[in-house]
């Protein structure tokens, strides 16, 4: 790998070699002006370069390490005029992805989000009009390959090499969700747990050393330190397709696009999925960018060990539709004993969940989320006993969840549970706490009203990060049951939707939340960050300086013991109502007003503060008021800028 530079040096460079290479090609007919027209419009994109940020030196490895006169065009320089131009065209390519992907840019992340569709159509002409030329395969065996092969060579592990891999099936451009990727990690046993670590931990630990090397670009918004999406760049893709080939992990087209293989059978548009059609023994269906699923009727029963089945959306978009034409294919799920991670996510007409799904007793990852048109489970899921990832979030029409779920002891990340009215619910919410290793919780509150004391007990989920309550009902009995809840003791991270209250209920206080790095509030009606025990602590306070003989009254007195006493009393106080919160995102609150400055106030060693369209006022013509995009490590760089 190339040594990493100052970001003021990196265009120079650029610009040096990029001369180096017009002066290796000696003189150039003066009729070859598109030659001549190509370099010039190289070096003024590369100038335009000199005013962007240096954030991620990263992105830059690719280009250096593509305009280099020994990768490509010391084998051009002797070509013919339309060799040099293809070098050319690849080169422009390759400047237009650094300008594109550059975080800096923060309106052109923003597009390739918006233009996710238009972003992978092109990308798939473009293929094939290098396939008709040749470029393709010349790509795949030429030195500037093998060059980045170096990069593969020199990751830590074998298991970091083999999860890369896994990269290089996805459509050129694609924007991919980190989640579903994870979950194939772990389905296919690349990732496995140990004795320190979840499964799902260790495969977020190889995501991260995927972006450290450079292979994972993230998609990063508001400058936020949260990743959920990703891209790969073209040339990393590339140079996995050839790793892949030649290890024999994965089997592609002519167009860079996987096929199927010994192990691996891969769903595209415009073909039904047949089983004849797939390799005995495959352990992965993988749905590529199929939009409607035709599956023959006895298709599942016809294959064998089947591990991962991930048939949903993979896209981080979720305009991705994908639609299954008979829900009746996935009848003889129960064939699949060896099966361990089923997705399904985002495919609508899918009602119910066939009951042959509990036969999957090697299941540990069932992805259901976004099923809009899911209206039952089956009403007992305790067969499930390796089940450590249930996802039924964002399926709303679920209106109760089955029986059974108390008993997955391996159950670790529940999302999507629904409490319905009472009486309803086969499986309540206090039950949950018999599953001593459930770590994320998401929890919808339906339509109907919610029984007393339904999160009561909530202090007694002993491994509880993570918890997600989403409001849809608003009715007394739901403000009153929202007031009166017991927080998790290791709880880090916790997200509110539509939480209708004007106050902050007395439980969302940093005392009872002394481990929170995490906090997100958005929607609801939320007016105040204060809450009733901080305005009571305060009273208290006033009390008390009133009850002293001089401790407030005069310098003098607070150096009495008396005095000394009173001002431990206070920093003891305001030590225990310190948030230690490191991220902060309130978002929608039409009656919440708050500046920066209260922001850092409250949540004084936070690292990322986000206020966006809330305060609905008048002052702005009846717009919300400006958005708030603070992150301490760009603020502190322009500080000291």
């Amino acid at each position: 790998m190339p040594a990493q530079r100052k970001p003021e040096e990196i265009v120079p460079t650029l610009l040096d070699r990029l001369k180096q290479v017009r002066d290796a090609l000696g003189p150039i007919n003066e009729k070859d002006e598109k030659i001549v027209s190509g370099f010039e419009e190289i070096e003024t994109e590369l100038e335009k370069m000199k005013d962007w940020e240096g954030e991620l030196i990263k992105r830059f490895r690719t280009l250096v390490q593509y305009i280099d006169i020994d990768v490509w065009f010391d084998r051009l320089k002797h070509g013919n005029a339309d060799d040099i131009l293809n070098g050319l065209e690849l080169i422009r390519n390759s400047v237009a992805s650094v300008k594109q992907l550059f975080p800096a840019k923060e309106s052109q992340v923003t597009e390739i989000t918006r233009s996710e569709d238009q972003a992978v159509g092109k990308d798939q002409t473009m293929p094939k009009e290098w396939s008709r030329l040749g470029v393709e395969e010349k790509i795949y065996v030429s030195k500037a390959i093998s060059d980045f092969r170096k990069s593969f060579d020199c990751l830590e592990s074998n298991q970091l090499k083999v999860c890369s891999l896994c990269l290089s099936i996805f459509p050129e451009n694609s924007i991919i969700k980190k989640r579903p990727l994870i979950y194939w990690w772990i389905g296919e046993g690349m990732v496995t747990k140990t004795s320190e670590k979840t499964a799902e931990k260790v495969g977020e630990d190889v995501f991260g050393q995927l972006i450290n090397e450079s292979f994972i670009i993230p998609i990063v918004e508001n400058h936020s330190p949260n990743i959920n999406s990703f891209i790969v760049h073209p040339w990393i893709r590339r140079m996995l397709i050839s790793v892949a080939k030649g290890l024999h992990f994965f089997e592609f087209n002519p167009t860079g696009m996987p096929s199927n293989d010994h192990r691996h059978a891969f769903l595209f548009a415009g073909l039904d999925a047949s089983a004849s059609e797939m390799p005995d023994g495959i352990l992965t269906v993988f749905n590529v960018n199929c939009q409607y699923l035709r599956f023959e009727l006895d298709w599942l029963s016809r294959l064998n060990r089947v591990e991962v089945l991930q048939l949903g959306r993979w896209q981080n978009s979720v305009e991705h539709h994908i639609e299954v034409e008979y829900e009746d294919c996935l009848n003889d799920l129960g064939s699949q004993t060896s099966l361990r991670y089923l997705s399904l996510r985002g495919i609508s007409r899918l009602t119910n969940l066939p009951r042959s799904v509990l036969k999957l007793i090697s299941l540990e990852i069932l992805d259901l989320r976004a099923c809009h048109s899911l209206e039952k489970l089956p009403s007992d899921i305790s067969a499930l006993r390796n089940l450590t990832h249930l996802d039924v979030s964002e399926c709303y029409l679920l209106e109760r969840m089955p029986d059974g779920i108390h008993k997955l002891s391996a159950l670790q990340v529940l999302k999507g549970f629904v409490i319905g009215s009472v009486g309803r619910n086969p499986c309540k919410l206090s039950q949950l706490a018999q599953l001593k290793r459930l770590r994320k919780l998401s929890i919808r509150i339906g339509n109907e009203a919610v029984g007393e004391g339904e999160f009561s007990n909530l202090e007694n989920f002993e491994a509880l990060e993570i918890l997600v309550i989403s409001c849809g009902a608003v009715t007394e009995a739901t403000k009153d049951v929202l007031k009166t809840i017991s927080v998790p003791r290791k709880l880090k991270k916790l997200d509110l939707w539509c939480i209708p209250l004007p106050h902050m209920p007395d439980w969302l206080e940093p005392g009872a939340l002394q481990n929170l790095e995490k906090l997100y509030i958005r929607g609801g009606e939320l007016k105040s960050l204060k809450n009733q025990g901080e305005q009571t602590n305060q009273g208290e306070q006033t009390n008390q300086g009133q009850h002293t003989n001089q401790g407030e009254q005069t310098n003098q007195g607070e150096q009495t013991n008396q005095g000394h006493h009173t001002n431990q009393g206070e920093q003891t106080n305001q030590g225990a109502q310190t948030w230690k919160v490191k991220i902060l995102c309130l978002k929608y609150l039409k009656h919440l007003e708050v500046d920066l400055s209260e922001l850092r106030r409250i949540f004084p060693v936070a690292v990322y503060l986000e206020k966006i369209k809330c305060n609905k006022n008048k002052k702005y013509e009846g717009l919300y008021d400006p958005d708030i995009i603070w992150n301490k490590a760009l603020h502190e760089k322009s500080a000291n800028t």
